[in-house]
């Protein structure tokens, strides 16, 4: 079940928490009061002045609320900081706005205008969990944490230790939302503090003032802002020294999603890439269409959990770098018999936002697809389609990486406790990280002592069809037991056959066939009859017996990202974050009982 925000807006048109009874931000001037309270005491935006290349400044905040706080700073780092440093904002809250009620407040606040709009649209669907989201050409990371702070910060702070540059802590007042500030907020603002950690907060409290002196905090009494007698501030008093910022070269063994990915990624953080491979998008990411939507599953799993996740961070990303390629039409999924037509409704009951997805009747349906379905359907009004192969390249573009067309013959530990990577050229490349991307082939890689990964190939055909006068109105994905993808030049893709075990290119025509009879006997239509085939692809996806992907360390400075399934370019960008971070030795955008569920030591124990 979903924990959205209760709101009203007062005759001042300032929002109102109606369960807390307290605003979210100050009626006599919002802006003035964020930028006094939290950028001032926390000694910002000074302090970014002195910022290293490449280096990032992190915040963490309780309390996201309309995102005032997060708009204000990145505005003002963008203006003061150097142009090679960078910002990560993580900020939790329980119940958040919706886009209309945040578009609502955004009116009062003209001075953030240029970038709230920006922020709106890639505001997610605000499920449970992270979605983590970049602006500004990798600049500003936002961490939207959605959830409890007393079950999330558990599990976030073991990866996020003495990583925090300054604390906003924000929220409502402690006298009425007493579960917020108690004790394990302070024990975990201590954990991830280093000695140059600040905080700042509009309240004095005396529980706040205990809860954070005992933590290790100074605990400095100021003016307020307006009305506000005294508010308080001070930095950590701990001797935990600053993380260190890695920027040594990369290098990629892959050059299909994931591996652009990561390398975007990288480039983020000012990390060069080289990426090894024959050529680029040889694999399954080199299909002429592919759908991008979330796995969701008729209650809340820990998998249907990664991929609504993954979905806010590809869409972040598709949109800001490949908007050319990314088509945002929707995905459709008919309910062509009873049972998923039931299951459909429990999906689309309360345990998602209506903006994830929700369920249409026949009528409905017919009119979203502008073909006739017939039947109800579940639909995913964010989702849509991309061009893989297209994307894969102008990612890498965006990534500068170096290229190196050979294949790679085998790995080694190098005399100096780094990799060696052996190509079939004869030439051998050393690098501190590497990075395996390479599907269902990353165990004819791996060096015995790290062992195989329990990798399945699944081999697929897709199909293209030329349009029809009756097809060609189709604007939306449908997804059943395969897909069909609206038409691209006058041509429409549709699959995949499913085939465990096997690894063999060399298209069928029985395959066609399959995918031909697939669309017919679900779709039940005429305009699913009678297509003609122009083209067809074979290609091998990479499974794990889990359905998790493998994203993490394999050895020391080897890491892998495989196993990403028919859902790569949903999974892909999140996957790329998580390996950058990795290696840049940065705060991660799951908890760790997530990131444990993607990490090839699961199948080691």
């Amino acid at each position: 079940m979903n924990s959205k925000a209760s709101v009203k807006f007062n005759e001042y048109g300032v929002p109102v928490s109606t369960s807390f009874d307290d605003i979210y931000f100050s009626v006599e001037s919002g802006v003035d009061e964020s930028q006094y309270v939290f950028l001032k005491h926390n000694g910002l935006p000074a302090r970014w002045k002195t910022l290293k290349k490449y280096e990032c400044f992190t915040i963490a905040e309780t309390g996201f609320g309309t995102g005032l706080n997060f708009l204000l700073t990145w505005q003002q780092f963008i203006e003061s900081a150097s142009p090679d440093s960078r910002l990560h904002f993580i900020s939790f809250e329980k119940f958040p706005l919706s886009v209309e009620q945040l578009q609502q407040a955004y009116a009062l606040l003209p001075e953030v205008e240029s970038i709230s709009s920006q922020f709106l649209s890639h505001y997610p669907s605000p499920e449970p969990g992270c979605h983590r989201l970049t602006f500004a050409e990798g600049r500003i990371t936002l961490d939207l944490w959605i959830g409890d702070i007393n079950q999330l910060f558990p599990q976030w702070q073991v990866q996020a230790q003495h990583k925090v540059d300054a604390w906003f802590l924000d929220g409502f007042a402690p006298s009425k939302n007493p579960d917020m500030w108690q004790q394990p907020l302070f024990e975990t603002m201590s954990v991830t503090a280093h000695k140059k950690t600040t905080y700042a907060t509009f309240t004095a409290a005396g529980i706040v003032r205990r809860g954070l002196a005992e933590a290790g905090f100074t605990v400095s009494k100021v003016p307020g802002y307006g009305r506000k007698r005294e508010m308080i501030c001070g930095q950590f008093q701990g001797a935990t020294v600053e993380p260190e910022v890695s920027t040594e070269p990369v290098v990629i063994v892959g050059a299909g999603i994931s591996a652009a990915c990561c390398a975007l990624s990288l480039q983020k953080r000012g990390v060069a890439s080289k990426v090894i491979s024959p050529s680029i998008a040889d694999g399954a990411s080199g299909n002429p269409q592919g759908a991008v939507y979330p796995l969701l599953h008729a209650e809340h799993t820990p998998l249907s959990c990664f991929y609504w996740q993954a979905f806010s961070t590809a869409l972040n990303t598709y949109r800001q770098y490949v908007p050319e390629h990314w088509h945002a039409s929707g995905v459709l999924q008919p309910a062509f018999n009873e049972q998923r037509e039931q299951r459909f409704q429990k999906v689309a009951g309360d345990l998602y936002n209506e903006t994830t997805v929700h369920y249409l009747n026949a009528e409905k349906t017919n009119k979203t697809a502008g073909i006739t379905i017939g039947t109800p359907a579940l639909f995913y009004p964010q989702a849509g389609w991309l061009t893989p192969k297209t994307v894969v390249k102008a990612l890498f573009e965006h990534a500068q990486s170096t290229f190196i067309n050979d294949s790679v013959e085998s790995i080694s530990h190098s005399d100096d406790g780094n990799w060696s990577v052996n190509l079939e050229s004869g030439e051998s490349i050393h690098t501190k990280d590497l990075v395996l991307a390479t599907g269902h082939r990353v165990n004819e890689l791996l060096p015995v002592k790290v062992g195989n990964l329990p990798i399945n190939p699944v081999r697929g055909q897709i199909t293209q069809v030329k349009t029809s006068d009756s097809l060609k109105p189709l604007k939306t994905v449908l997804c059943y037991k395969g897909y069909l993808v609206p038409e691209s030049e006058g041509i429409h893709c549709l699959g995949a056959t499913f085939n465990r075990g096997e690894t063999d290119l060399a298209t069928r025509p029985e395959d066609n066939e399959e995918n031909l009879q697939q669309l017919t006997h679900n779709a039940k239509q005429p305009w699913a009859e009678k297509l003609q085939i122009v083209e067809q692809r074979a290609s091998v996806r990479a499974t794990t017996p889990d359905h998790q992907p493998i994203i993490g360390l394999l050895d020391s400075g080897l890491y892998g990202v495989t196993g990403l399934g028919s859902r790569g370019f949903t999974s892909a960008p999140l996957a790329g974050e998580i390996i950058a971070g990795m290696i840049c030795g940065e705060t991660l955008p799951l908890t760790s009982d997530a990131l444990a569920r993607l990490s090839p030591a699961r199948f080691r124990s």
